[in-house]
């Protein structure tokens, strides 16, 4: 099964599959009826349980989605399929944002339109393999803060402490990604 592709529904293909067999999935599937796919049906619970046995131990799975807007409130199907992917043994290893460049004015005129989706970063164990990406980010503390503040943090119970400010350099990009 090693560079094929497959136009079938998921689970059929995962279900020829070995256990633990994959490191690394990235998908964006269906969610909350948002589109009919030919009246293709999401059977969000099994395919969640099928990636699981297919995925190897320290394996990721990117989970790309977002929430209908339903009588003004979103439906929260996201964070829902989060929560069941840790109750079928994954890690949430980090929830991160996707920021689309271009997106449909999608909201109405009481709500901001939604710009984003979530990407969940399931991992079945720690992951294995982690290359982060990174950029050249200079010193954080500018101008704007006040000399009172300025290379200064708070601790748990407010007071001010010194921090350690970090030069120019390499650093990890952060969990929102355009």
């Amino acid at each position: 099964m090693i560079n094929e592709i497959h136009n079938e529904n998921c689970l059929d293909t995962m279900s020829r599959m070995k256990d633990n067999l994959i490191d690394l999935t990235v998908t964006s599937p269906p969610y909350d009826g948002l589109r009919t796919y030919n009246g293709y049906s999401f059977d969000f619970e099994n395919i969640a349980k099928e990636l699981f046995r297919v995925t190897k131990d320290g394996g990721v799975v990117v989970w790309v989605v977002g929430d209908a807007t339903v009588k003004g409130s979103e439906s929260g199907t996201s964070f829902k399929q989060a929560l069941y992917f840790k109750e079928s043994g994954f890690n949430l290893h980090d929830s991160m944002i996707y920021q689309k460049d271009n997106p449909p004015p999608v909201g109405g005129s009481n709500r901001y339109y939604q710009h984003f989706e979530y990407m969940f970063i399931l991992s079945k164990g720690k992951p294995k393999t982690f290359n982060p990406i990174t950029a050249k980010r200079r010193n954080k503390w500018n101008d704007k803060r006040t000399e009172r503040t300025k290379g200064f943090t708070r601790d748990k119970d407010g007071n001010f402490i010194k921090k350690k400010v970090s030069l120019i350099g390499d650093v990890k990009i952060g969990n929102i990604w355009k």
